[in-house]
């Protein structure tokens, strides 16, 4: 596409993005206010707010918003390749998942398309003051797997052959680049090159896939030989070179690599709590450590592509995210937020009702009972003097991931194959085969209601001891047999509705998060089930702490004071019969964590 033609290509969409922005809010069914059954379907239809209204009137997306009076959405150079390439993948997931389509995707998908040049086939970023035509690698691994994605849903022909050739020309800029040199973005297009192997059926991905192994695990290995991250790794960046890395261990049968991927799943782990709060860096040197929504998508995707290849041990940790930390993740209370009213947007900039259309969204850096822990500027990292000594309050990057998280979970919940209908997580969901329902945190039960003949096994949870397990088939109690973390219940018919019911113990436990060496945030953290029902911080009442990124005292919320406040649950102690929430049909389409 000639400048010209992309000129002309951005004047077409400008009016589908005028038509977007005008919304005032995304419309929702009306609902009621009594509790309802865990389905992720309500999540990700919020989303929909966001996807369709924090973009311009082009329909590009604002990678910064920053805490300003009043507060502000700025375009930055990971619009292009990085933001608009993971929101168009979520609107995708979204869809498969709600059966609703944001009036967005088609004009993100056009829009990347636009960006990519023909001779190379990599996605390009414009010339514009925030940014300089470069293709840099990680726009590529961002880019690639969201145009696979897009394939793999539409079947469209151009984004198999835009997907083809980008891989092919991620291969020849590869050529010239030392491989001695550590580079994150190595690791990071793995995943995508692997679903370009195996959905886009291109042989060429899988090789280069191999070699950038290589490159991770072996010629300058990012892990350790002890299978630790170091301190000062990207968390986010780490874990989708290990997605990829176990992508391709399970496509080439390699046993030893995916040793080693589980290892440091384990090591990740380790650095986080219970409920799912993980740092966004390994162990700054400093006090500041706050939670990426993006490290808990590809978190989220590495658990589950491990549950589903030999450790389902695996699933209780998917699903105590799930409820707890990604939940809290998405951006609800705004209120904190000052809005601009009709204040005329800039090439660069908006004002207008920026707390709103963030609504949906996902945080950037969220502590365990903030949605935002700490007031860091942008000052050491990049961007102009129009970007300087403003808190960053969000970075949308996690805008796309905190979707494509949610669908990692709903896609991989439950599971037909040869005969055997598998409930791997206690959430709702709807399959050919059956329509399964958890009502927990209110009830310790699961029901599922076989709608086609299979072989039923459900995960006992964590929580649980199998001989508390209760089974009726609604002819009375059914016949079980515990098999590791499974109760199996044999052969299932229409028609049958079976109830599994189990104890829901509320414990607490004591746990903290902190870099080593450095100041640490002490919680105490009540659960019913593996839902957290209570967010306690105990001696966290400082105002500053020191920043590294700053080089100075910068305020904190890690007590009870901040923007946002997290885990406001305690209704849920009370046991109450929830109302069943609206699940859409999983079709199949999309199962990018599983190897048949």
């Amino acid at each position: 596409m000639t400048r010209y033609q992309r000129r002309e290509f951005l004047k077409t969409t400008a009016l589908s993005g005028a038509a977007i922005l005008a919304l005032k809010s995304w419309p929702v069914a009306a609902s009621s206010s009594a509790p309802k059954t865990f389905a992720l379907e309500n999540y990700v239809s919020k989303s929909f707010n966001y996807l369709t209204r924090m973009v311009d009137k082009q329909g590009q997306p604002y990678f910064n918003v920053f805490w300003t009076d009043p507060a502000e959405a700025a375009h930055d150079w990971p619009d292009f390749g990085d933001v608009q390439s993971r929101q168009l993948q979520a609107a995708v997931m979204a869809k498969v998942m709600t059966g609703q389509e944001a009036p967005t995707e088609k004009v993100w998908r056009e829009r990347i398309l636009s960006f990519i040049e023909p001779r190379t086939g990599l996605l390009v970023r414009p010339e514009t003051s925030y940014s300089r035509p470069v293709a840099d690698l990680g726009d590529q691994a961002l880019t690639l797997y969201a145009l696979v994605t897009a394939y793999a849903d539409s079947g469209d022909l151009r984004l198999l052959a835009a997907c083809r050739k980008m891989a092919d020309g991620i291969a020849e800029k590869s050529i010239h680049l030392n491989p001695f040199r550590a580079r994150w973005q190595d690791g990071f297009l793995i995943k995508g090159l692997m679903a370009c192997a195996r959905y886009a059926d291109y042989e060429p991905a899988y090789r280069l896939a191999g070699k950038l192994v290589e490159r991770v695990f072996v010629i300058r290995p990012l892990p350790t030989r002890q299978n630790t991250l170091r301190p000062g790794a990207h968390v986010h960046g780490s874990l989708r070179a290990l997605v990829g890395a176990a992508d391709y261990a399970l496509y080439a049968g390699d046993r030893e690599l995916l040793g080693r991927v589980d290892a440091l799943y384990s090591f990740v782990k380790s650095k986080g709590t219970r409920f799912g709060f993980l740092p966004e860096v390994i162990d700054r040197k400093g006090d500041i450590v706050a939670c990426e929504t993006c490290a808990l998508m590809d978190y989220i995707g590495l658990a589950a592509t491990l549950a589903n290849h030999g450790h389902p041990e695996y699933w209780e940790d998917v699903e105590r995210i799930a409820r707890n930390h990604l939940v809290e993740s998405q951006v609800d209370d705004v209120s904190w937020l000052v809005s601009g009213g009709d204040r005329e947007d800039t090439a660069q900039f908006t004002w207008n009702d920026v707390g709103k259309r963030m609504v949906g969204g996902y945080a950037g850096w969220s502590s365990p009972t903030h949605i935002l822990a700490c007031k860091e500027t942008l000052n050491a990292q990049w961007g102009g003097p129009e970007l300087r000594n403003k808190t960053r309050a969000f970075q949308n990057c996690c805008g796309g991931s905190g979707t494509h998280a949610f669908f990692e979970v709903w896609k991989n919940a439950a599971r037909f194959e040869d005969g055997v209908l598998s409930v791997n997580l206690h959430i709702d969901k709807l399959l050919p085969q059956a329509e399964i329902r958890c009502f927990q945190p209110y009830q310790g039960l699961l029901t599922v209601k076989v709608l086609k003949p299979c072989r039923l096994k459900v995960r006992i949870p964590g929580f649980v001891r199998a001989g508390e397990l209760k089974v009726d088939s609604g002819t009375g109690a059914a016949a079980v047999r515990i098999s590791g973390n499974y109760v199996e219940l044999g052969e299932r018919n229409p028609s049958e509705s079976i109830r599994i019911s189990y104890p829901l113990p509320v414990t607490s436990e004591e746990t903290s998060i902190g870099n080593s060496g450095f100041r640490q945030y002490h919680y105490r953290v009540t659960y019913k089930g593996n839902t957290v029902v209570k967010m306690e911080p105990h001696g966290n009442d400082v105002r500053t702490a020191y920043s590294e990124f700053s080089l100075k005292q910068i305020p904190v919320f890690y007590g009870e004071e901040g923007p946002g406040r997290l885990y406001r649950r305690e209704h849920m102690l009370k046991d109450l019969d929830p109302e069943l929430s609206a699940i859409h049909l999983d079709d199949g389409k999309l199962d990018l964590w599983y190897f048949r």
